[in-house]
């Protein structure tokens, strides 16, 4: 006789239905079981820990770097999502770590990055909740990421999420276009109810060694965008080649205009990438970027800033990630606070390691 028989026999002779009925009942099912059994559905993650060094007292335009110097859980993040081709489906990521405070001020450690249901039809895929932004060459997961800190636009000039209604549309190979209305222009809780933001996207590979993305965003009169509100314009350009199985170029520029008051205010930014894989495990990479403020709408005061960026990614296992990174940050008129001054110039050297299932 097996055990749980055991039990159930020993439970009636004690007068104790219940467990002997518990003894017989099913136990629940292992979540890879409950994956298993559902063709589609999902569940990935990654956790990511840093180091940082910088030369100034302060950190400056950087998103998600804290610590001038010391050692930071950036992210732990888990998605469930079950997404068919056809159909209903829906994902969500969480969040955790120091860089969740960037995206829920009332739970600093902890947030929730992405939530959405969709239903696909053919070639129409409707989707609502919170979305990932169309905008930008980079994203939240260092993972996905080939350097370690985030590019100026990330930070100055390109939302991260929006909380609204997205439809994409594929048209071929060459082009998805994409339509969409969301709360404000600079994450979902900056700007009021007054301030929608319509969103319009064209996306595509018109060969394996060019694709490319656009998309233009639109806010109201109260979107907070740069400290105060007024309408605002982003248009967002992505493009990526691949020259050969070793190397890729990436292209990304952001034009943005805001209207305060009658007066109109423009910031553009340029960022250049280019990544090679010296062999399957190591890739080097470079960032350089420029960004006009002339009329002061990121900084608060005219100024044109610069920086340039150089990493090493390296995968000695399936999943594991280690990187290395040295960055340069250059403005034209003071910027980078050190202790009671400030300079044009800011250094920076950064370590990390990422584990993603």
């Amino acid at each position: 006789m097996n055990t749980s028989k055991l039990a159930a026999c020993l439970a009636v002779a004690l007068g104790l239905p219940a467990l002997a009925m518990a003894a017989d009942a099913p136990s629940a099912p292992s979540l890879g079981a409950v994956l298993a059994a559902t063709p589609g559905l999902s569940l990935t993650g990654y956790v990511a820990s840093s180091y940082t060094h910088f030369d100034t007292s302060t950190v400056g335009q950087r998103q998600f770097d804290l610590k001038t110097n010391g050692f930071t859980l950036n992210q732990a993040s888990v998605t469930a999502a079950y997404l068919p081709s056809s159909g209903a489906g829906a994902s969500v990521t969480l969040l955790g770590g120091d860089d969740a405070s960037y995206l829920a001020a009332s739970a600093p450690q902890f947030g929730v990055a992405t939530a959405f249901a969709q239903y696909a039809v053919g070639a129409l895929t409707v989707m609502a909740g919170r979305l990932p932004t169309l905008a930008g060459a980079e994203v939240v997961n260092p993972v996905a990421d080939n350097e370690i800190s985030r590019s100026l636009l990330f930070y100055d000039l390109e939302p991260i999420y929006h909380d609204g209604l997205r439809a994409s549309y594929v048209v071929g190979d060459a082009l998805t276009l994409t339509g969409g209305v969301s709360n404000g222009i600079n994450y979902s809780s900056n700007g009021t109810a007054d301030s929608k933001l319509v969103e319009l996207g064209a996306s595509g590979a018109p060969s394996k060694q060019l694709s490319y993305s656009l998309a233009y965003y639109y806010a109201g009169t109260n979107s907070y965008y740069g400290g105060a509100p007024g309408k605002t314009s982003l248009l967002d350009f992505v493009g990526t080649y691949n020259a050969t199985d070793a190397l890729s170029l990436g292209l990304n520029v952001d034009l943005v205009s805001k209207d305060l008051a009658g007066t109109t205010k423009k910031a553009n930014g340029y960022a250049l990438y280019a990544n090679y894989a010296l062999t399957g495990q190591l890739t080097l990479s470079g960032r350089g970027e420029y960004l006009t403020d002339d009329d002061g709408l990121i900084t608060g005061s005219a100024n044109k800033l610069k920086e340039l960026t150089v990493a090493l990614n390296y995968t000695p296992v399936a999943h594991l990630k280690l990187s290395a990174e040295l960055r340069q940050d250059k403005a034209d008129n003071p910027l980078f606070a050190n202790g009671a001054t400030t300079t044009t110039k800011q250094n920076s050297f950064e370590l990390m390691a990422a584990y993603s299932f």
